[in-house]
């Protein structure tokens, strides 16, 4: 009997718990096809082993995602150029060039300055009220700054890149015809950029972009393409997921008001919390897309040379083979091997970057507003329909009982 190829995302999807679909499917049909948004048949891979394996194995490739015929999960079209779309060794010779940027000893420089603007934005919260929205005053503004600062983006353009990402990464099909054209737009914004960085190059390098452009003009063969491509996957990366899972974190934790309460006793878990909030939510409803370049037997599935293969980091992050008890949240979690953050040669470069800013901002909410509960009940609140997963508004109250489920 031939099994039935299922449309992803699932149909309930984008919500707090994750679909039932990926449980069944870890169990009886590890290797599944699906259909994507953009109408490509593919396999799903949704246990822990096989999406490490499907991540790290380089008979699945990244490359291939951007060949001509090759199948997309979103409207989008991926980038070719950019570190998410190359293999090694041309990806470890892109990679190569930012490293330095992102090391965990110099990231780290950044806390004590994440750590105030994410003080001073509780004040905002304060200053709103009973009411007030995190994903506005917290979880969009502390990221977008941070990456701006080190990339060299003006921040006084955010609301505009920002709207050309919601657009490009729309898992809307009503929004289909507008997600090229602000891809497009984004695209040009960096090229606009990156072409001013180019005409001045005497002084010293005061951003992540004024060092690529001088890498290149020293030999590294930077071409602009790829110039362009860095700009547009680290503005896009370095503040849209840290903006879905500050909210997602934040409200994961109010909706079991007992956590919060913790975290306000135990501030030194916050760590720890952390790492657990980033395995339990999701940061996508599809996953990582590969491309098979070899013949690939998996669970006596035959993945053709050609096909594409779709590891759900979301189900491997849940999957009991690899956590004991894992739809339980404990913020005491040992040993937490998520991977929240990909696995492999395209593990997140700015994993450390992210984890500072998730910290810092839940330290100065948990200290400000120890009574902070829901404004809604959890049920009730609204979802991005995007790639990224994430909350489209989180409003809470500062000192009052929590809203009713």
């Amino acid at each position: 009997m031939t099994e039935p190829v299922l449309q992803i995302p699932f149909e309930d999807a984008f919500r707090f718990d994750p679909s039932p679909t990926f449980a069944e499917l870890r169990e009886n049909r590890p290797v599944a096809r699906v259909r994507t948004l953009a109408g490509a048949e593919v396999w799903l891979v949704t246990r822990y082993d096989d999406v490490k394996l499907v991540l790290a194995d380089p008979r699945f490739s990244r490359a291939a995602v951007v060949k001509q015929g090759a199948p997309r999960v979103a409207l989008a079209k991926p980038m070719p150029n950019s570190l998410t779309t190359t293999d090694p060794p041309e990806h470890s010779r892109l990679r190569r060039l930012v490293v330095p940027t992102f090391a965990h000893r110099k990231i780290e420089q950044t806390r004590p300055w994440v750590a105030e603007l994410s003080a001073q934005l509780a004040e905002d919260v304060a200053e709103a009220g009973d009411g007030a929205d995190i994903r506005q005053l917290v979880a969009l503004p502390l990221p977008i700054q941070v990456i701006c600062q080190l990339l060299g983006v003006p921040y006084a353009d955010r609301a505009q890149f920002r709207e050309w990402t919601e657009l490009g990464y729309s898992m809307k099909m009503a929004e289909k015809d507008l997600v090229e054209d602000a891809m497009t737009s984004l695209t040009a914004y960096i090229e606009d950029l990156v072409t001013k960085k180019l005409a001045n190059t005497s002084g010293p390098a005061e951003d992540l972009l004024d060092e690529l452009v001088r890498a290149r003009e020293e030999g590294d063969r930077l071409s602009q393409e790829e110039l362009i491509a860095f700009g547009v996957n680290l503005l896009v990366a370095g503040h849209e997921t840290s903006a879905n899972q500050i909210s997602s974190c934040v409200a994961t934790l109010l909706r079991w008001p007992e956590n919060w309460a913790r975290l306000v006793e135990e501030p030194e878990l916050i760590p720890s919390a952390i790492e657990e909030l980033l395995r339990f939510n999701r940061f996508s409803e599809v996953g990582q897309l590969r491309v098979a370049i070899e013949d690939v037997e998996l669970h006596g599935v035959q993945i053709k040379a050609g096909d594409g293969v779709m590891a759900a980091l979301n189900s491997a992050n849940r999957d009991p083979r690899a956590y004991d008890a894992p739809d339980e949240l404990r913020l005491d979690r040992r040993d937490n091997k998520h991977l929240s953050f990909g696995f492999g040669p395209h593990f997140c470069l700015g994993a450390q970057l992210a984890r500072i800013e998730l910290q810092e901002s839940l330290a100065a909410l948990v200290r400000r507003f120890p009574r902070m509960s829901l404004a809604k009940p959890a049920e009730a609140l609204e979802w991005r329909r995007v790639l990224v997963s994430g909350l489209a508004e989180l409003p809470v109250n500062l000192g009052g009982p929590p809203a009713a489920e």
